[in-house]
């Protein structure tokens, strides 16, 4: 969430990092399995724990790595959602992070 952009819905609910999730993988062929699986609790009802969520399965099913890679490459979402100095838009602190997410 550092240096996230704060968004909102119409509703006035706030957007958190699963929403970035969403708008980063919609289209991406594969990724999304673990975004139709949190849609599939009803349990879950707002951004925050629909995101804590699906950074578990992300991490349960060995992912988190993969997913991450895919939003940064993803440049026109994420400048969209964080501020210019986030790590994410930094192409030597992304990949940093990605490959710490590796060897984890």
């Amino acid at each position: 969430k550092f240096d996230q952009k704060e968004k909102n819905t119409l509703l006035g609910n706030r957007k958190d990092y699963w929403d970035y999730f969403c708008d980063c993988l919609a289209k991406v062929k594969g990724a999304n399995d673990g975004i139709r699986f949190v849609k599939s609790i009803t349990e879950l009802r707002t951004s925050l724990g629909k995101g804590r969520a699906f950074l578990r399965y992300s991490l349960v099913h060995q992912r988190l790595a993969d997913t991450l890679q895919q939003c940064f490459m993803n440049t026109k979402v994420t400048s969209d959602w964080y501020y210019a100095r986030s790590p994410f838009l930094n192409s030597k602190m992304s990949s940093d992070i990605v490959g710490q997410l590796y060897e984890l």
